[in-house]
């Protein structure tokens, strides 16, 4: 449940976003219209660089709009690092970077990898806890390999919007070569190796539950509550005695994990017996 205040400051965040975000976008798309954006000296379409803006300005209203219909609210960081992302693109191609400066396309695929691995990583996260019992990624390592896999693949989607972008329009606007494309999916690769080996060190101290806890989706998750009332959520958890897995899911009243250390638990992992829960 959320706090009056905190539910406050987060629509007054989500407006700001909804308001400023398009109109910046726009704002800088004028330069471009006017034809005196760097990005046109540099080689850029004056209409590419239009309708790259617009888009933006249009993507960058859904995550506010979500946050005040009370659908999803995100971690703050998150959303800075996600938006960063988008500015970062918009005003390297406008200034004309990406074709002035040999490394800058590659340096941004790296850093727009790693933003997608981050999205792919909160997803499998809240699979991981919202799942049934028995549909899990297993240890760490399972979870590392899903995310490496999947966050790789939008890499390859990419490139192909790329080359589907220029064979509509009859021109060679995204794609500049195989040299290029090669250059971009090794970039990705860089960034989804960064990305995935930070979060096989963070699942080996915290568990999915952890970053599932900051975020919320539903009307449901949005009830805001008076100060001083406790979360009935909790409070109910706190009546029942329940307990979490590592996985953040509820153990059944009675049971509880083994210690690490028991040789219960070691027995199972080499096949031998032993459940991973007993009863009291």
């Amino acid at each position: 449940m959320l706090t009056a205040e905190q539910d406050a400051r987060e629509r007054r965040v989500a407006w700001a976003m909804l308001i400023g975000c398009p109109l910046s976008f726009m704002f800088i798309s004028v330069f471009s219209f006017l034809g005196v954006a760097p990005g046109i000296e540099a080689g850029h379409p004056p209409i590419y660089l239009i309708a790259t803006c617009i888009a933006w300005a249009i993507v960058s209203v859904f995550l506010p709009a979500l946050r005040l219909l009370r659908l999803v609210s995100l971690p703050s960081a998150f959303l800075f690092v996600v938006y960063a992302n988008m500015y970062f693109y918009v005003l390297s191609l406008n200034v004309g970077l990406y074709l002035n400066v040999s490394w800058w396309g590659d340096m941004g695929h790296v850093i727009s990898s790693t933003i997608v691995t981050m999205i792919v990583f909160l997803a499998l996260c809240i699979m991981e806890v919202h799942s049934p019992a028995h549909v899990t990624f297993g240890r760490r390592g399972g979870m590392a390999a899903m995310l490496f896999f999947v966050a790789l693949s939008f890499g390859g989607i990419w490139e192909m919007m790329e080359g589907f972008a220029d064979f509509a329009g009859g021109g060679s606007y995204m794609v500049y070569g195989a040299s290029d494309t090669m250059g971009d999916l090794t970039a990705d690769l860089i960034g989804v190796l960064i990305v995935t080996a930070c979060a096989y060190w963070y699942l080996g101290r915290r568990a999915p539950a952890d970053i599932c806890s900051s975020i919320r989706f539903g009307r449901g998750a949005f009830v805001v509550r008076e100060d001083g009332e406790r979360s009935p959520r909790s409070a109910l958890g706190r009546r029942r005695g329940a307990h979490k897995d590592g996985h953040g899911r509820p153990v059944p009243r009675g049971k509880h994990r083994l210690p690490r250390g028991d040789p219960r638990v070691r027995d199972r992992d080499r096949g031998d017996a032993g459940p991973l829960l007993e009863e009291r």
